[in-house]
């Protein structure tokens, strides 16, 4: 009876090591969005029956979570009254064109206000700030955004609400009946390596980052590489007009890549071909001669429902244009927006959001149609729309909508009550007065009932992609758990270290964590090592909270690729960056501050 028991058990194991492995490949390999990996994680743990219901789903309620969409939901209050925008204004306008001083001055508020609110979104308010001092002073914004976002992050590593990692780590940490953190005291280990990391971003970090030919910061005047589908228009001059590819890259400075007509490729097999109505062209090339194209009525963008009944395309005026008026912007898609491993033609994206896409661009060189490519995080949209239009998209979750858009409602007359709940769910929680998530949740309320914020715009600011890799990381760490995956590595650790100093067993964790969160999101990356490591300390005696901080630290400290964090792919498309820039800034740095880490933590804790 024993004997079935124990290879139940074993193949138990053995399906959630596998399912582990292929979530982490998933996540790696971007096909599909990290939140639905997540989610199928769950399903397959409920389908072989390594976990009840229960179990799978108890993440959702876990304090972590709730822990974590409460402080979102409190920073959507602060940026709701105006407050960060009128900071990074009247800090930033007024600096003048000497580089390392605006760099410097963005760094350190950017960094002081992530401490404290969602770090995400106080880099979505300064990047089209920091964008129209770039454009003022002609400063590269590509040296400075890059700085912005990593002090962000870097921030957020000073308090117990600065960035999500944190929330979880302290929330598991309890749920096994560890103290956890207290609010600043991960600050004895986040402030020095705040100094450090951005003494080498402003003296050495940045003479890697590019100096972009441009200064202009609209997709318009970038001699970057779009991907565009045209179409020849009824009546166009061009109907009856030989192909010849060579013409058409000589005459208008675009790469034609293939001609489409019917829906299938046309191939000329060395005859000679004419341009015919409804004629498909896709082309690459800089987004100027594109928008030259479609001014000239010729061309047309591809419309890929043509029973959406909206004008065709042109270039907007200079002039001030009427609130009903076609205008260009830019939109960066990020995780949240549900399109990741999509085609804008599957997600019906025009006819969802009344807004067409003009041309599309990626990192590396994308090609085919722009409308069933599927996308990926990071991906830049260029969009026309009507004012109204393109300003609903700002407002959804999982777009950065740059251009000429007008921000959402603001509510100044609410910043006195909004900073007194920030001040108040900070002091409780330092004070040992309420726990994190209690604290959180009270706050939320409180900006709900003085009309701070309305049920919607609370619903809304709720990343669910974040809360749903949340739960099925917490349900991948409880399997783990069940079936005894944590001490069969616990024990192998061991094995191989034998009576390894502590030290080398928090750079283990450490480098993990650092090493996972650069091809996933960091904020799974705690509920998956921290069973591990609450295992290992139990049977070699190592304080448990230095490993959890290991993890803590290291799941943020990643900064080599652009996928590791939510505000690096805010800011991949808009500074020009390639990955080669994020690899020659971050590894030094990763390297600079786990270093800072494994001195600091095993003093502190």
């Amino acid at each position: 009876m024993f004997e079935i028991e124990l290879t139940t058990q074993n193949l138990r194991a053995a399906a959630t090591v596998l399912i582990l492995f292929a979530a982490i490949y998933s996540f790696v390999k971007e096909k599909i969005s990290p939140d639905l990996t997540a989610l199928l994680a769950v399903v397959a743990l409920l389908l072989t029956g390594i976990l009840t219901p229960a179990e799978a789903f108890a993440g959702f309620s876990h304090p972590a979570t709730v822990s974590v969409a409460a402080v979102l939901v409190l920073s959507a209050g602060i940026e709701k009254t105006g407050a960060l925008s009128f900071l990074a204004r009247r800090l930033l306008l007024p600096l003048g064109a000497s580089e390392l001083l605006l760099t410097a001055a963005v760094m350190a508020a950017i960094g002081f206000l992530s401490a404290f609110i969602n770090n995400t979104a106080a880099v979505a308010v300064f990047i089209p700030v920091v964008l129209e001092v770039c454009r003022r002073t002609k400063i590269s914004p590509g040296r400075v955004l890059m700085p912005m976002s990593h002090a962000a992050t870097i921030g957020g590593m000073c308090t117990l609400v600065g960035t999500s990692t944190n929330l979880v780590a302290h929330e598991y940490a309890r749920s096994q009946g560890l103290p956890g953190f207290s609010m600043f005291e991960l600050g004895k280990v986040g402030v020095p390596m705040v100094l450090l990391a951005y003494a080498y971003m402003l003296l050495i970090g940045r003479r890697f980052l590019p100096e972009n030919e441009s200064t202009e910061t609209t997709a318009v005047s970038r001699e970057e590489k779009y991907l565009s589908e045209l179409v020849i228009a009824a009546g166009s001059s061009w109907i009856g007009k030989e192909i010849n590819k060579e013409d058409f890259e000589r005459d208008y400075n675009l790469e034609l890549l293939e001609i489409l007509r019917g829906g299938e490729p046309l191939e000329t097999n060395g005859k000679k071909e004419s341009f015919a109505a409804r004629d498909s062209l896709l082309v690459r090339g800089a987004l100027e001669p594109v928008l030259e194209l479609i001014a000239r009525k010729d061309l047309t963008v591809h419309k890929p429902d043509e029973s959406i009944d909206l004008e065709d395309f042109s270039l907007p005026a200079d002039d001030a244009l009427p609130g009903n008026a076609l205008r260009l912007a830019e939109a960066v898609v990020l995780t949240p927006s549900g399109l990741i491993g999509r085609t804008l033609r599957s997600a019906r994206f025009a006819e969802t959001y009344d807004v067409f896409v003009v041309a599309l661009r990626r990192r590396g060189a994308a090609a085919g149609r722009p409308t069933t490519i599927p996308l990926q995080a990071g991906d830049i949209l260029v969009i026309e729309g009507t004012g109204e239009n393109l300003e609903n998209l700002a407002e959804k979750k999982g777009f950065l909508v740059i251009g000429d858009v007008k921000r959402p409602e603001q509510k100044a007359g609410k910043i006195l009550v909004t900073l007194a709940t920030l001040v108040g769910v900070v002091l409780s929680v330092s004070l040992g007065l309420l726990p994190i998530v209690t604290a959180a949740v009270a706050g939320c309320a409180i900006l709900i009932l003085t009309r701070t914020l309305r049920l919607r715009e609370a619903y809304r600011a709720i990343d669910m992609s974040i809360v749903f890799l949340l739960a099925g990381s917490l349900a991948l760490g409880a399997a783990l758990e069940k079936t005894g995956v944590t001490t069969l590595i616990a024990d192998g650790l061991i094995r191989l270290g034998g009576d390894a100093h502590p030290v080398i067993l928090i750079a283990a964790f450490l480098f993990a964590a650092i090493l996972i969160s650069e091809f996933m999101s960091n904020s799974g990356t705690v509920p998956l090592l921290a069973p591990i490591a609450i295992t290992v300390a139990a049977k070699t005696g190592v304080n448990p909270m230095a490993l959890i901080a290991a993890i803590t630290f290291g799941s943020t400290a990643a900064f080599a690729m652009p996928i590791g964090y939510q505000t690096s792919l805010m800011i991949y498309g808009i500074g020009g960056y390639r990955v080669k820039d994020f690899v020659r800034m971050g590894i030094v740095l990763d390297v600079l501050l786990a270093a800072l880490a494994l001195l600091l933590i095993p003093y502190f804790w």
